[in-house]
């Protein structure tokens, strides 16, 4: 779980959630109220697990797989990833550039 670099306390799973779903660069603390940043890191690392959900879309359609299954994984990736995103979230204080 992320934890506050102005504060140090440690954000739960489903404040993780909400905050990581918004389209500014900057989250605020629920404790603290101060700017928080992902970090490079973990910006990568989210990005990488994102991407691994088209994989599992094209792979099994070259192969004959039926596509109600093709959808149940898809669907069981996708909450996978949604549910590990708060383990991966780090945060900074200042925002860091992603190269």
């Amino acid at each position: 779980m992320p934890t506050c670099q102005s504060c140090g306390t440690k954000w739960g799973w489903k404040q993780t959630i909400k905050k990581s779903f918004t389209f500014h660069s900057a989250l605020e603390c629920p404790y603290c109220g101060k700017k928080q940043y992902w970090t490079t890191k973990s910006r990568r690392k989210v990005s990488f697990s994102t991407m691994i959900i088209p994989f599992f879309i094209i792979v099994p359609s070259l192969f004959t797989i039926s596509r109600l299954l093709i959808l149940s994984m898809l669907i069981s990736l996708c909450l996978l990833v949604l549910s590990i995103i708060p383990f991966i979230m780090e945060l900074s204080d200042e925002e860091e550039p992603l190269w």
